[in-house]
C-alpha cells in the first residue's frame, strides 16, 4: 500500500502531466498526430505522451512497481501478463475517451489505479479540464474534489453494449440514460450523484480497476453479472455492473436478466 504522502504524489504527477501532454492539444490536434488502432479506436499524440511520462513517474514513485498501460498492450499484448504478477502493478488509461479528445469533445480523462494480486489498492480518475478528481485506497473511502465521497443511487445509468442499453431501454424501469463515450467520466458521474448506476460489456483494466475500487469505497457494489463474482483486474469481459447498495444491483441485474430472457422467449 502507498503512504498518504505517495498518494498525494501520484494525484500531483497525475495534473501536472495532463497540463503538459492533454490540456495544450485539446481542439489543437494535428492531422498527424491522429490515429487509428482499430475500427473507431483512436490513439492521438496526447495518449502516447502521457503515458510515457506516467510509466516513469509512477514507476520512481514506488521502485520495483511494473505498469500496464493502455497503448503498451495496443503495441504488444505480452504486456498485460504483468498483472498476473505478485508485485505491485500500475493500470493507465492516460486518455480515457480517446474518441471524444481526438473529436475536440468532452469528456475525457486520465485513469491510474494501483493493483497488487489481481485487486486494486488504490485509484486515481482526473478530468483534466474541471479538475475533478476522484481518488481512492482500499479500506480508507473515497475522496471527490478533497471531500469523502458516497454514491447517491437513483434509476439514471450509464449502459453500454448494444444489447444491453437495448434490454434496459425496453424495461422502460429506469428513468434515463446518459452516453459519455469515456468510463472514467461514469465513475465520476457517479461520485457526482448525477447517477446511480453503470454497467458494461467489456471490463478491461485501465478503464475499470480505479472505478470500481471507488465504488466499493464510496459503499456501493460492482460485480459481474454472469457469476456475481468481484471486480478482478485479470478479467476482461462482463457485463459487469456498479450499484449504489446491493438490493439496486441486484434489481438492476434482475431487469436485464429478465427482458434477455424475454426475449430469447419471444415467438
Amino acid at each position: 500500500m502507498l503512504e498518504a504522502a505517495a498518494i498525494d504524489q501520484v494525484s500531483a504527477r497525475i495534473a501536472e502531466i495532463a497540463a503538459t501532454a492533454i490540456v495544450p492539444r485539446y481542439q489543437a490536434l494535428a492531422a498527424h498526430e491522429i490515429a487509428l488502432k482499430g475500427p473507431s479506436d483512436y490513439v492521438t499524440a496526447a495518449d502516447l505522451e502521457a503515458e510515457a511520462l506516467l510509466e516513469r513517474a509512477l514507476a520512481d514513485i514506488l521502485p520495483g512497481s511494473v505498469v500496464v498501460g493502455e497503448e503498451a498492450v495496443a503495441k504488444n499484448a505480452n504486456v498485460l501478463d504483468r498483472l498476473a504478477e505478485a508485485g505491485p502493478v500500475w493500470i493507465v488509461d492516460p486518455l480515457d475517451g480517446t474518441g471524444n479528445f481526438a473529436q475536440g469533445r468532452r469528456p475525457f480523462c486520465t485513469i491510474v489505479a494501483l493493483a497488487i494480486a489481481g485487486k486494486p489498492v488504490a485509484g486515481w480518475i482526473y478530468e483534466p479540464l474541471s479538475g475533478d478528481l476522484l481518488v481512492a485506497v482500499r479500506g480508507s473511502g473515497a475522496q471527490f474534489r478533497g471531500t469523502p465521497a458516497k454514491l447517491a443511487g437513483g434509476t439514471v445509468g450509464a449502459v453500454y453494449g448494444n444489447k444491453l442499453r437495448k434490454r434496459a431501454v425496453e424495461s422502460e424501469r429506469f428513468a434515463g440514460f446518459v452516453d459519455e463515450r469515456c468510463a472514467g467520466a461514469v465513475y465520476l458521474d457517479l461520485a457526482r450523484g448525477r447517477i446511480g448506476f453503470g454497467v458494461f460489456t467489456r471490463a478491461l483494466p485501465w478503464d475499470h480497476a480505479a472505478g470500481c475500487l471507488a465504488v466499493a469505497e464510496m459503499g456501493g457494489v460492482s460485480a459481474f453479472m454472469d457469476d456475481r463474482s468481484a471486480y478482478d483486474v485479470r478479467r476482461h469481459v462482463g457485463p459487469l455492473l456498479q450499484a449504489a447498495t446491493q438490493e439496486a444491483w441486484d434489481d438492476i441485474a434482475s431487469v436485464l436478466a429478465d427482458q434477455e430472457n424475454a426475449a430469447s422467449n419471444a415467438p
